[in-house]
């Protein structure tokens, strides 16, 4: 029978629902890019399985849905446990409320040895006390928080009041192999109303107060006025959709702005635009869209909150600007516009970058370095 060292390290992933977002799209990654001589993985989620779930068995990965509701949660618990000590993880990981609340519960009556919180937001908007408490709570009950951004550091540390030698730092990537021959689509820029002539400057954010598509509308505003050829794409839907278009009527932008909705051909919308921006004060920690904006070669315009200035090197691949100042994204979106040839310079800037720094396979060789360090303090 082979040593404890020597088997595989299983990891459970449990998620309150495989839906489309970064966090699930991360496990997604991770599940189809860990070494399988070395991990076996399992996913379970907490409620539906989610959008996503086809990618997880598409990596011939075994997922499980519990079907609970916040009325359930005892009932969720009791059978994680089984599911675990059927599975017998070395490590859970846990993200999203009910899932941090079940699984670290469940991980610890089932005697699993590390129990892990993998954090990928860098604030709070009118957080629950509810929430604060469980997580004081339930803070003895976990190993380690993993983060996607050193920036994350001082909102774990201050506001979670997280004890800074449980923090491992593990940043997101993604794979500029699958912007490397893409190209705009005419056709999918004529089905926007956009042509050859427009510089389109666009947000790629679900529409939420702390993303302010509001300041992003108010600089745009002021974009077109200096720089007539401008267009402004709005992807993304969510609850302060109506409130952006009344806000974008009240400013007289007419066909200037163009509102695409939810949509599932993200990295090809990027390929559109001349500068991608995001507006959010709060909560933006080590977002996909930038990144998968510097893979495609396009410069960033962003708010210094979070790990957005881990990302963007200011004025050379892109720029970072004060949350809520529209007058200040303005001048900078149209420093990255207005010089012949400087929005392609910073956008190859950003794809060397992401390249050298940013990539998958980076972010899976260290979530595979990290995992493999604490399990092997515990073994």
């Amino acid at each position: 029978m082979a040593a404890a060292s020597d088997r595989k390290i299983r990891v459970m992933f449990v998620q309150p629902s495989l839906t489309v977002g970064g966090a699930e799209r991360h496990i997604t990654h991770l599940v189809r890019m860990l070494d399988r001589d070395r991990f076996a993985c399992m996913v379970c989620c907490i409620k539906e399985p989610g959008a996503l779930a086809g990618d997880v068995e598409a990596a011939g990965v075994r997922l499980v849905s519990l079907d609970s509701g916040t009325r359930q949660a005892g009932r969720a618990v009791v059978r994680l446990v089984r599911l675990m000590r059927a599975f017998r993880p070395d490590v859970v990981t846990v993200n999203g409320f009910n899932a941090q609340v079940i699984g670290r519960i469940a991980g610890t009556i089932a005697g699993v040895p590390a129990r892990v919180v993998w954090k990928h937001n860098c604030g709070d908007v009118h957080r629950p006390l509810r929430e604060r408490i469980a997580d004081r709570m339930l803070d003895p009950l976990t190993d380690y928080y993993f983060g996607v951004a050193f920036g994350q550091v001082p909102y774990l540390v201050n506001d979670l009041g997280v004890d800074g030698a449980k923090i491992r730092v593990i940043r997101n990537g993604v794979d500029p192999a699958d912007a490397a021959s893409a190209r705009p689509d005419p056709a999918l820029a004529r089905s926007l109303g956009l042509d050859d002539r427009d510089r389109v400057v666009g947000i790629v954010a679900v529409q939420r107060p702390e993303k302010d598509h509001a300041t992003f509308l108010r600089a745009g505003r002021r974009i077109v006025d200096r720089l007539p050829s401008a267009r402004l794409l709005v992807v993304g839907g969510g609850p302060c959709g109506p409130d952006s278009e009344r806000l974008a009527a009240e400013l007289g932008l007419g066909d200037r702005v163009v509102f695409a909705g939810m949509r599932d051909d993200t990295p090809d919308l990027l390929r559109l635009m001349d500068v991608v921006v995001l507006s959010s004060y709060t909560v933006e920690c080590f977002p996909f869209s930038i990144l998968e904006a510097m893979a495609a070669g396009v410069p960033a315009v962003c708010t210094a909150i979070g790990g957005l200035p881990e990302m963007i090197e200011d004025g050379v691949t892109g720029h970072l600007v004060a949350p809520r100042d529209p007058a200040a994204l303005a001048e900078a979106v149209l420093r990255v516009l207005e010089p012949e040839g400087q929005a392609r310079r910073m956008g190859d800037a950003a794809r060397q970058r992401l390249e050298a720094r940013f990539t998958l396979r980076a972010s899976v060789d260290e979530t595979e370095r990290v995992l493999g360090s604490i399990v092997g303090d515990r073994r």
